[in-house]
């Protein structure tokens, strides 16, 4: 099974550990690097309608996860 850990920022994430990170930000934008990948969450004008893109983004890092073997995604909703 695969942790979501809520963290405030992506420094909070340990150096040198691979990852999934699932954030908010301006527009949707997939970014891959050496340690891992960031997804990160257009906001909309609708709370309901960006909240729900946040956990499908979620979910599909879980998958993501499984798939490479990692044990945590971690979120970041600030």
């Amino acid at each position: 099974m695969v942790k979501v850990e809520q963290i405030s920022s992506a420094d909070q994430i340990p150096a040198g550990q691979h990852y999934v990170l699932v954030r908010f930000g301006e527009t949707y934008a997939e970014r891959r690097d050496s340690l891992g990948l960031t997804i990160t969450v257009a906001q909309q004008r609708s709370k309901t309608v960006s909240e729900l893109s946040f956990l499908t983004a979620v979910h599909t890092a879980k998958e993501i996860a499984k798939h490479e073997g990692l044990s945590t995604i971690f979120t970041c909703t600030s």
